[in-house]
C-alpha cells in the first residue's frame, strides 16, 4: 500500500500494479499470506493486481479462490501465463468464468521441453493464437491480454530474439488472417490493458 501511495524503495516512483506475485504449486502458506495481502490492497486502493501461477493447471484456480476469500475484485486480476498452465480447451473455458483477465504472455517461446515443468507440452504460437481465438469466439474479448514475456537477452532482436515488436509484426498479421477480427485485436491489445491499468 505504501509503495502505490507513496513510493518504492527509496524513491519517488509510485508503483501502478501489485505484482507480478509468483506462486508455486502447492502453495506456500508465505504465498497464501502474499495473496491475502494483495487482495486487502487491493480491496483498499482498487489497484490493478497480476499473478504468476505454479505450474500446474490447478493453481489458477486455487489462486483465485484465495484471492476471493480474502476480498479481492478478481475482475481487476490478470492471470499470467496461461498459455503453460492451462492447456485444455475447458479448463481454459472454466477458468474464464471466474472473470479475470486472461493473459497469453508467452508469445516467441518455442520449446520442445519446458525445463520447470517437463510434463508441460509448451504451445507454440500458432496453438496460442488458436486459444485466443476460442476465446474471443466464446464471448471472452474484453478479458484477454497479450505480452510475450521477454525476460532474457537472447529473446531480443540484437542476440537473435523475436523482441519486443513480435507481436505486432508477426502474431497481429496471422491473427487477422485467422479470423480474429482488427475490432477484437483493438480491445485486447489497447482497450483490455488500459481498462486493466486503470485503477477503480
Amino acid at each position: 500500500v505504501n509503495e502505490i501511495l507513496h513510493a518504492a524503495d527509496g524513491t519517488s516512483i509510485k508503483c501502478g500494479v501489485t505484482g507480478e506475485t509468483g506462486c508455486s504449486w502447492p502453495l506456500t502458506e508465505s504465498e497464501r499470506r502474499v495473496l491475502r495481502a494483495t487482495a486487502h490492497a487491493q480491496a483498499q486502493l482498487g489497484c490493478p493486481v497480476i499473478i504468476h501461477p505454479g505450474r500446474n493447471r490447478r493453481a489458477p484456480f486455487q489462486i483465485i479462490r484465495v484471492l476471493q476469500e480474502a476480498g479481492a475484485d478478481t475482475s481487476e486480476t490478470v492471470m499470467s501465463h496461461l498459455d503453460r498452465t492451462l492447456l485444455g480447451k475447458g479448463e481454459l473455458l472454466e477458468f474464464a468464468q471466474l472473470g479475470c483477465y486472461l493473459e497469453y504472455d508467452l508469445f516467441g517461446s518455442e520449446l520442445f521441453h519446458y525445463q520447470f515443468n517437463p510434463e508441460i507440452d509448451m504451445p507454440n504460437d500458432n496453438k496460442r493464437i488458436a486459444r485466443v481465438r476460442l476465446l474471443v469466439d466464446e464471448g471472452y474479448e474484453d478479458r484477454i491480454l497479450m505480452a510475450h514475456d521477454i525476460h532474457t537477452k537472447h529473446r531480443l532482436t540484437k542476440y537473435g530474439g523475436h523482441g519486443y515488436s513480435h507481436i505486432l509484426t508477426n502474431i497481429v498479421p496471422k491473427m487477422l488472417f485467422r479470423g480474429i477480427t482488427e475490432a477484437a485485436l483493438d480491445k485486447i491489445l489497447i482497450e483490455n490493458p488500459k481498462q486493466w491499468l486503470t485503477f477503480k
